[in-house]
């Protein structure tokens, strides 16, 4: 019902919401009545829709909450396989996954397990997707404990296939300032390379 209200007042007609459990996950995907939007699965941790472009072809925008135990991780990264062996077409994967690609991606407290990235590395290249970049602050999470115990980490981005970045013009995300969240919003905006059609997605957690 929130989800409707919010929905409302950002002027979406159409809403597709998995609930939160507790205080933790909750993916939403909000869409206008002139876009067709398809849900083909979802779970706590993912939301995996496609939607028809306007020549015909198919394209897929996945939103994925990333397990934040260490020991689940590796059922986030078997989501991902599952989902990438679905479809060739473009694919557009966005959200908080729970983890970094880079240990400079995170600040404060003791460095990142090296086994943890390698392996966020590894699924993304099994699944043949890449990391669009950035522009803005390179942190989009924070633990809200300022002082010594301080913690930033890039948890949330968009990532996309080949498929994709060969039919849209290649644009970095945005990392916007958080207000009311320990996560910023990401924002991107994506242009068909032919012209003519312009999407704008957006990933708050």
């Amino acid at each position: 019902m929130q989800m409707n209200v919010i929905a409302n007042k950002l002027s979406f007609e159409n809403c597709f919401v998995v609930n939160c459990n507790g205080r933790g996950g909750g993916i939403t995907i909000l869409w206008k009545s002139h876009t067709e939007v398809q849900i083909n699965s979802y779970s706590q941790h993912h939301i995996d829709a496609e939607t028809q472009m306007p020549n015909g072809n198919r394209m897929r925008v996945a939103g994925v909450y990333g397990h934040p135990e260490t020991g689940h991780k590796k059922h986030t990264w078997m989501l991902l396989r599952w989902l990438a062996g679905l479809s060739s077409s473009p694919w557009l994967c966005c959200g908080d996954f729970n983890e970094i690609l880079h240990p400079d991606e995170k600040s404060g407290g003791n460095d990142r397990n090296m086994n943890l990235i390698n392996d966020f590395r590894e699924v993304l290249r099994d699944c043949g997707l890449k990391d669009v970049g950035y522009q803005g602050y390179v942190f989009t999470w924070n633990n809200g404990i300022y002082g010594q115990g301080f913690l930033e980490e890039r948890l949330d981005r968009f990532v996309c296939n080949k498929a994709w970045s060969d039919r849209f013009v290649d644009c970095e995300a945005s990392n916007l300032d958080a207000w009311t969240s320990d996560h910023c919003p990401v924002l991107m905006a994506v242009q068909k390379r032919s012209g003519g059609m312009n999407l704008r997605g957006r990933n708050s957690s």
